[in-house]
């Protein structure tokens, strides 16, 4: 323990002076603003790249990462971000969650990946490198543009990303994995389209968190996979992707949010079954039947409601891996508090409506969890908990509508989170 305290200090240190050492070289150099900030993400990536050689444990990491975030947060106050060591972060002027999502990626990937190297290392190494590359190449050399919700991304850059992210994982693959060389080129030119992918499509720094969870996913999934199987998955998600975006229009969706949510769905089935993505499906399809009935006052209400089904995904993942206790029963619980939230409010204050629609939730939620009772060390899920949870994601939206109309991703996880991670507690401490 004391070692792995000493080293959690020791990275802390490094950190600081890595961003004193940037701020000066900038100060020294007149460095753009996007190109110190690239320094420090490239010199912690790299850093963070060698923790799984350095820690054996999750506890320190997730104490260095919580250190690190809390930092992070502080020199976000206007006087420290403006003049101060924050500058190297937060000079550009766009605006990003980069470096906090960041942390939160390297804490997420190392207990997912804990005990198999290749399975950190490959995503963290992908995000350091491809996402540099892709910055400063686009910066620099980029001339076909393409605009996102967020802003423009460039071609070129995009392509700097896809050939850094090919080359980065073979060379890891072959180092980390005894897996053929065949598959090592197939599985590697599949990381490197759909991290481009994802990467074009992130916003508000969300890529640091998107690109090496989604990596990690697939490559847990897929990493011995036959290479024919390989080549029938790409294909498959190929067609899924083209018939999704052709079909967005028709359900108010753009080609980029089209996307999200199909590498969203993607992923789902490729970690666990594909019934499991069913309640995160009904809470998309409530959130776009929401969205003409009571439009959500925000500049990007798809993206950001998949940032919050992500959030909720992601969240539930790591707590399942980090505690070993499978949170599949909870995990559904969520994103059934959370349709339910979003489609009591088109009900408009109609309850017969709204407790029908909770009725048909439970249902298919007692369901989900009857399939899932093989895999989760919980074999069933109480209805008290249910009703519990249903409670204020029904009676919020119908009592209190204006209460979505802003920042309803937020508002609606904290209407749906608080009683399935009591359940998850009381679920543990039984276990």
């Amino acid at each position: 323990m004391t070692r792995d305290i000493a080293l959690v200090v020791v990275s802390l240190i490094v950190l600081v002076t890595v961003m004193i050492g940037v701020k000066w070289l900038g100060s020294r150099f007149s460095w753009r603003p996007e190109l110190a900030r690239k320094g420090v993400h490239v010199a912690t990536g790299l850093y963070a790249t060698f923790l799984p050689f350095m820690f054996g444990e999750v506890w320190p990491v997730l104490l260095l990462v919580g250190v690190a975030a809390a930092a992070m947060l502080v020199l976000r106050l206007p006087r420290l971000a403006k003049d101060g060591l924050g500058s190297t972060l937060h000079g550009v002027e766009r605006h990003s969650y980069g470096e906090l999502l960041l942390a939160a990626a390297i804490g997420v990937v190392f207990a997912l990946s804990i005990g198999n190297p290749v399975l950190y290392v490959l995503p963290m190494a992908v995000l350091t490198l491809s996402d540099a590359a892709a910055a400063l190449v686009g910066t620099r050399y980029g001339r076909k543009f393409f605009e996102v919700e967020a802003g423009t991304k460039s071609a070129e850059g995009v392509a700097a990303f896809f050939l850094v992210t090919w080359i980065v994982a073979m060379v890891v693959l072959l180092l980390l994995s005894d897996i053929g060389r065949g598959n090592v080129i197939l599985l590697s030119l599949i990381i490197a389209a759909f991290g481009a992918m994802v990467e074009a499509d992130s916003w508000h720094g969300l890529d640091n968190l998107f690109v090496p969870v989604g990596i990690y996913l697939f490559l847990a999934g897929h990493i011995a996979t036959p290479p024919l199987d390989l080549l029938l998955l790409a294909a498959t998600f190929a067609l899924v992707l083209v018939a999704v975006v052709a079909l967005a229009p028709a359900v108010g969706l753009s080609a980029h949010a089209a996307r999200g949510y199909t590498v969203f769905v993607f992923l789902i089935c490729a970690v666990t079954p594909a019934y499991n993505a069913i309640l995160p499906v009904i809470a998309i399809l409530a959130h776009l039947g929401v969205a003409k009935v009571r439009p959500w006052q925000s500049a990007h209400p798809n993206l950001d409601f998949l940032a919050t089904l992500s959030t909720v995904a992601v969240f539930w993942l790591a707590i399942g891996e980090i505690t070993h206790i499978n949170a599949l029963h909870v995990y559904n619980l969520t994103f059934a508090g959370t349709a339910l939230a979003i489609a009591a409010l088109a009900t408009r204050h109609r309850l017969v409506l709204a407790a029908a629609a909770a009725a048909g939730l439970a249902l298919l939620l007692f369901v989900i969890a009857g399939w899932n009772a093989t895999r989760t060390s919980v074999h069933d899920l109480p209805w008290p908990w249910v009703a519990a949870s249903f409670l204020p994601c029904l009676v919020v939206p119908l009592r209190w509508p204006e209460f979505l109309d802003r920042y309803r991703g937020a508002r609606t996880l904290a209407l749906a989170m608080p009683v399935p991670i009591v359940a998850f507690i009381s679920f543990a401490v039984r276990s």
